[in-house]
């Protein structure tokens, strides 16, 4: 039973939760809080509430994923990749429908406190709440009508990444000089949000064939698996570079990897060679934010804003 929840929590994914949140908290300390007197419990409080907000925002944004679909036909038996949870039978829509309440109840847990300090951070918590179950439920289910890749690049990257600097400046600003550095949150989120949206192409360009026999148009549907291949590369490659822009040179180091792994998606063809990539977009996407923090830890900014 727990794993069949754990794996209905897709933690593959969870990765485009926590790298906005760390690349967010990065950019505030080093173009923000540029003395880096930040009081401790401050930083560690809104990291933590945002955290813990983004990740629930991801779970519920999986478990709307994989209710939507099942009700709307696109996960059925024909689908290559992990079983699906509601539409397998191993967990029934009335039981996804409660967990989802619990996660938003989590989300609310996790941000009330920031949120009553701060109220004006209620209004894109709100929204990225509603886009999350909006995603594949609802009269416009953002997936079926093309828009499920400006879903993660708007929220997971821009407003994840830049609503973490905001509320940091909120609430470390209160006790240490600091500026409000909308530049490098904006240029870091894109990022972030263009890697992290390769995770979705993955998914998408494996389930092409299941996703066109349920009307769910999303982009690799409308225009094909070239035009995937040609949007993975570009939001690797746009990706790795924005994060150079603002941390310096040291993310260039993956760019090795990266090549490979726009080769390897290239090379593929079926749905079944499609799978592995989704796992690996998440992990360059982890090894890159890595190389961010290690850059940020030794000093080696190039500070341009």
């Amino acid at each position: 039973m727990i794993l069949m929840w754990i794996d209905a929590c897709r933690p593959k994914t969870l990765v485009a939760a926590l790298v906005p949140v760390v690349m967010g908290t990065l950019v505030f300390w080093i173009y923000g809080d540029q003395l880096h007197l930040g009081a401790r419990s401050d930083y560690l409080f809104t990291f933590f509430s945002c955290l813990g907000f983004a990740l629930a925002a991801q779970i519920l944004s999986n478990f709307s994923n994989d209710l939507g679909d099942s009700l709307r036909g696109a996960d059925n038996p024909n689908r290559v990749g992990p079983k699906r949870a509601v539409a397998n039978g191993l967990i029934s829509t009335r039981a996804m429908k409660i967990a989802m309440g619990a996660v938003i109840a989590l989300a609310c847990l996790a941000g009330w406190k920031l949120g009553i300090r701060h109220p004006i951070l209620f209004f894109p918590a709100t929204l990225a709440l509603i886009l999350a179950m909006g995603y594949t439920l609802g009269p416009l289910p953002l997936a079926y009508h093309g828009l499920g890749d400006v879903f993660v690049v708007a929220c997971f990257g821009l407003q994840a990444t830049a609503l973490t600097v905001y509320a940091l400046y909120l609430e470390v600003g209160a006790t240490v000089s600091c500026e409000l550095p909308w530049t490098p949150a904006i240029i870091t989120g894109l990022g972030v949000g263009l890697m992290a949206n390769n995770i979705l192409i993955a998914n998408n360009t494996r389930d092409m064939e299941t996703d066109a026999a349920s009307a769910k148009k999303t982009l690799v549907v409308r225009w094909g698996r070239t035009f995937a291949k040609v949007h993975y590369s570009f939001n690797l490659f746009v990706g790795v570079l924005c994060l150079n822009y603002v941390f310096g040179p040291l993310p260039l180091v993956i760019m090795p990897l990266a090549f490979w792994q726009m080769a390897g998606f290239w090379k593929a063809q079926t749905a079944q060679e499609f799978v592995p990539f989704l796992s690996r977009a998440a992990i360059l996407m982890l090894l890159t934010a890595i190389l961010c923090v290690t850059a940020t830890c030794l000093g080696w900014i190039p500070v341009k804003f």
